[in-house]
């Protein structure tokens, strides 16, 4: 065969956008197979001004096939570059049918404007599950044993931290209730049950019984959050962020707490919680202890939790493991492989037709 006419019938490489941060593992075999199977495009505007002109008719992207943004999203240089939204998507060219983005949530994006446009959005579940679930058990243990303040009054003022004697306490055989029961949930029930010697309960819109097999103990399951508040010594959010799920705790969830107060740890979405109405409750006494990785208003804390060290607060910084960093960028290229070779890839969030 005329090694002319092959050429002329091969099929042209998918164009891929690759938006990474720099903190980012590769997977070597897998980076040297897709570089052959796609012609890769990098993402290094300076804003996302600039990307939706690069986007246009003629622009340097806009023969683009599918965009993958893996890495860490939370690290530079484009932290702040929110790509999949509405008024960003209009920009996107007609060629565009796949967006793969690191991380188990998929607030950042707008899901019905993509599935409208055609646009299949995959996240890449259960690859940063062990990370966030070990953040979790540090927070829990901190809401209980107040470690934060500990560590301030050993920096600071070592007799200090015998305010601690009254206060401090062990979670053994304490309730433990987690609010969404999914991979992550399940992880943060199993090591608080071997670990911790705790007892567990869950809210979820509906009973799981897989779930709570998976947690190897008894798990008692809420059919309201209003229930689990009052029963739970301690409540980690482990649930998507929603406008139905928006402030999800706020002044009169704290009010359930059981007579001793409750234990507030988030690991999930700074906006399920009503933050002022949290510190409020921690001066009333209605919560007794916190730990949040995640805030209302990121970057950045509220200025009532800069000098509250019976408080721990993180940055963001749950999914930070390079076991999370290998698991999003070998599920974001299986995906990309996946929906070149077959035509649908393998964790969609919505389904196109």
């Amino acid at each position: 065969m005329d090694p002319e006419s092959v050429s002329l019938d091969a099929k042209p490489k998918p164009n891929i956008l690759l938006v990474t941060s720099d903190t980012r593992a590769i997977h070597a075999e897998q980076w040297s197979r897709v570089q052959n199977k796609f012609n890769i495009l990098t993402y290094d505007c300076k804003n996302v001004q600039g990307f939706c002109q690069d986007l246009s008719t003629g622009g340097r992207f806009s023969n683009i096939d599918a965009i993958v943004r893996t890495g860490w999203l939370k690290a530079e240089p484009y932290s702040t570059h929110r790509l999949f939204t509405t008024s960003v998507a209009k920009h996107y060219p007609p060629s565009l049918k796949l967006i793969v983005c690191s991380g188990h949530g998929y607030d950042a994006a707008d899901i019905d404007t993509l599935t409208k446009m055609g646009i299949w959005y995959c996240n890449t579940p259960d690859t940063c599950t062990e990370a966030v679930a070990n953040t979790a058990l540090y927070l829990i243990l901190s809401a209980y044993r107040h470690f934060t303040f500990a560590e301030h009054c050993a920096r600071n003022e070592w007799s200090g931290s015998r305010a601690l004697g009254m206060k401090a306490v062990d979670p053994l055989g304490t309730m433990l209730g987690v609010v969404g029961m999914g991979d992550i949930g399940v992880r943060i029930a199993r090591k608080a049950v071997m670990g911790l010697g705790m007892d567990v309960c869950y809210y979820n819109r509906k009973r799981d019984l897989k779930r709570e097999e998976a947690v190897g103990s008894e798990v008692r399951y809420c059919s309201s959050l209003g229930e689990l508040l009052s029963i739970s010594d301690c409540v980690v959010l482990a649930c998507p962020y929603t406008p139905d799920t928006h402030h999800m705790l706020s002044t009169e969830e704290f009010k359930l707490a059981k007579e001793g107060g409750m234990r507030i740890v988030n690991i999930a979405r700074g906006q399920l919680i009503d933050e002022a109405a949290l510190l409020q409750a921690l001066k009333d006494g209605t919560v007794v202890g916190a730990g949040l990785d995640v805030h209302e208003n990121e970057p950045g804390i509220n200025e009532g939790w800069k000098d509250n060290y019976m408080a721990t607060v993180l940055p963001h910084i749950g999914v930070c493991s390079r076991t999370s960093w290998e698991g999003f960028e070998k599920v974001c290229w299986d995906n990309a492989e996946a929906f070149f070779d077959t035509g649908k890839p393998l964790t969609p969030v919505n389904s196109i037709p």
